[in-house]
């Protein structure tokens, strides 16, 4: 079997047909043997039973899963170990595969002899309209062969290839057997613990310059506070050390994955309705002590050119305890978008 398809699904009942629809088309007129895992996370909406619906209908290559709620992380690694494909296609349910993405990788797979990973370019996605979000990632020619080095450099200095949605990777290139409990509690940034030991164990890539995913924007963890958010990557930095040695210029682009990840994690304040100061300085307080933003924050003027500027002034703050400061700049930011959006 070629293709797996793993969708965890949680509470989508909104935009979970529409997701099913744009996999089916494609499974149907596939020349190539593809399967659908629907592995339900314990929704407690109508999204489990829509599933089941859908493996009534579609028997032959629609498989579901009811399980108890454990996480998205957790239940995509469910998926992979069931999946029979020779490559995992990742696609969550409240997205939509592009329209012949299923034939763009076949024949990509057998032109370029079964790479280990394919990427692709995507599209942000309203419900309506849809915008491509990155081009030209790795090169201009529709397809091309990638360096792991070129891949890991992107990986470090922005979100282009992050998501696992945005590629596919052969099953033999994740370690089914890995235990990822212990980080079963991060809500956001299991992308980037996936992309990792796919990285690691994959020696030959190829990228497709075109967009074979539409990303639904406005949902999930998006213009939400949490308070775990840059304590989650803090955990996936000691993961990136497994990759180190295959990252030119290594300390360079840490700084920048580190300190661009501080500087989102402070505007998520931005998202807090509480406005409670005390949990904002104990948030800000956690930040400036981590171990990687005191080493990194060292670096900031030699990384300046890849921070938002935004960001880079939040930062300067942090480094030097100026929490009123910040307050001051977030709540700024958000009167002025507010001023926006009634214009």
């Amino acid at each position: 079997m070629l293709f797996s398809i793993v969708v965890p699904v949680y509470n989508v009942e909104k935009y979970i047909n529409e997701c099913l629809e744009s996999i089916i088309v494609q499974v149907e007129e596939f020349s190539g043997d593809c399967e659908v895992l629907l592995i339900d996370d314990g929704s407690t909406d109508l999204s489990g039973q829509i599933c089941d619906q859908y493996q009534l209908e579609y028997p032959k290559f629609i498989k579901v899963y009811h399980n108890q709620n454990q996480g998205l992380l957790l239940t995509r690694r469910f998926g992979y170990r069931y999946a029979k494909g020779d490559y995992i296609i990742n696609c969550d349910s409240d997205d939509v595969l592009e329209r012949e993405m299923l034939e763009n990788l076949s024949r990509a797979i057998y032109t370029y002899n079964q790479p280990d990973m394919i990427l692709f370019n995507f599209n942000k996605y309203d419900g309506k309209n849809k915008s491509v979000a990155f081009s030209n990632i790795f090169s201009t020619s529709p397809v091309s062969e990638v360096s792991k080095a070129d891949i890991l450099t992107k990986f470090m200095l922005g979100y282009s290839v992050v998501s696992v949605w945005s590629g596919v990777c052969k099953k033999s290139c994740i370690d089914i057997s890995a235990n990822y409990s212990p980080y079963a509690w991060i809500s956001n940034g299991e992308d980037s613990l996936q992309k990792i030991e796919q990285f690691k164990m994959s020696k030959s890539y190829v990228y497709i310059n075109k967009p074979l995913y539409n990303y639904r924007i406005g949902v999930g963890m998006t213009g939400n506070f949490n308070e775990n958010y840059y304590k989650g990557f803090s955990a996936i930095f000691e993961r990136i050390k497994n990759i180190e040695k295959d990252i030119p210029d290594f300390e360079r682009l840490m700084a920048v994955k580190v300190l661009s990840t501080a500087g989102r994690a402070v505007t998520q304040l931005r998202y807090d309705g509480n406005k409670n100061r005390r949990i904002h300085t104990q948030y800000l307080t956690n930040i400036q002590k981590d171990k990687f933003f005191r080493k990194y924050i060292l670096d900031l003027s030699k990384v300046q050119n890849y921070i938002q500027k935004n960001h880079f002034i939040l930062l300067l703050f942090l480094k030097y305890k100026l929490y009123f400061l910040i307050n001051c700049a977030l709540n700024f930011k958000n009167k002025f978008s507010e001023k926006e959006d009634n214009h």
